[in-house]
């Protein structure tokens, strides 16, 4: 009886210690993945096209910045007219949340080249900003005193604004989970084909407007969007309430899945965005001065109608967009 006591023991031991070694291997090897991340120094794309701050940036064709490697920094956009492509990257920052007794103001990519201090340093505008994560910074773009700008295919998060004061900005097929804010601009903001996720609350929350003209928000994915799609087209049938003075009228019933935007001169995609912008709100005025009857075929028929067409336009918009591209290069 003993031995088999001991026997038993011994087992157990054995176990025991086969399960320490698998924990140790397991913690060695995760350690020997992990990389020991540095705030850089912050980067500067100046006037003059030249960067500064990084080898992580490359400068092609003039006007056109692509990331080579993942960034833990805040870049000063200091030229207009360029692409910044974070060719699937990430810019990341050193912000952790509002701490009353710490404040910490990083800012991912701040466009407004200091005319808060100085206004007559220049205005920095058609500056496209595409594939990047950007993650933990007070504002992930900065837009002050800066307009006709474009944000297109990108994860922003845990910011305490991903996209602050935009004025003109075209903000397209991007992963949202932070909120824009939208302050003193009289100008169009327009907000199309994004993922608007809110773990925290209504995902109408993360579209702030103060003392500032609503933005055109249309066929964007909500993350509490609880509507119907009774003809299966991937619209819903009702429209997304964001606040009292706006709406999406084509909520997605589905998220959009990213893609990888090719590089091409910034400003081809910003006439084309805003010709196709402009024919929607035309044809959705035509369609509201409509005398729509009281049967509720014609009601969803009538929505129906207008998310078709503004499907449409957006559709001609991307494509155009990419042969403009490829005629380019």
């Amino acid at each position: 009886m003993q031995n088999t006591i001991v026997g038993e023991l011994e087992v157990k031991k054995l176990k025991a210690t086969i399960v320490l070694l698998l924990i140790l291997s397991f913690a060695l090897v995760s350690i020997s993945e992990l990389r020991i991340v540095k705030a850089e120094e912050t980067i500067y794309i100046r006037g003059d096209g030249s960067v500064e701050g990084t080898d992580k940036i490359t400068q092609r064709n003039g006007n056109i910045y692509t990331f080579t490697d993942n960034i833990f920094s805040e870049i000063k956009v200091q030229r207009g007219n360029c692409v910044i492509d974070g060719a699937g990257y990430t810019l990341q920052g050193n912000w952790t949340g509002y701490n009353p007794n710490e404040y910490v103001m990083c800012k991912g990519i701040d466009l407004s080249n200091n005319r808060v201090s100085d206004p007559s340093r220049p205005k920095i505008s058609e500056v496209t900003i595409k594939n990047m994560r950007i993650v933990n910074f007070t504002y992930g773009i900065e837009c002050i005193n800066s307009d006709n700008n474009i944000i297109i295919n990108c994860y922003i998060a845990d910011c305490g604004r991903s996209i602050n004061m935009p004025n003109n900005v075209l903000i397209a097929n991007n992963t949202i989970a932070s909120g824009i804010f939208i302050d003193y601009t009289r100008e169009d903001n327009v907000i199309t084909q994004n993922n608007m996720i809110n773990n925290y609350g209504p995902a109408a929350d993360l579209v702030g407007v103060f003392l500032a003209s609503q933005p055109t928000v249309y066929m964007n994915y909500w993350s509490d969007y609880n509507g119907t799609d009774k003809n299966g087209d991937g619209i819903g049938d009702t429209p997304y309430i964001i606040n009292e003075d706006n709406q999406d009228n084509c909520p997605l019933m589905n998220p959009i899945e990213p893609t990888f935007i090719p590089e091409f001169p910034s400003w081809i995609i910003l006439p084309l965005f805003l010709v196709a912008t402009f024919v929607v709100l035309i044809l959705k005025k035509r369609l509201s001065n409509q005398p729509v009857q009281s049967q509720n075929y014609h009601v969803i028929h009538h929505s129906s109608l207008s998310c078709e067409i503004t499907k449409l336009c957006v559709s001609i918009m991307i494509f155009s967009s990419q042969i403009s591209m490829f005629y380019l290069e």
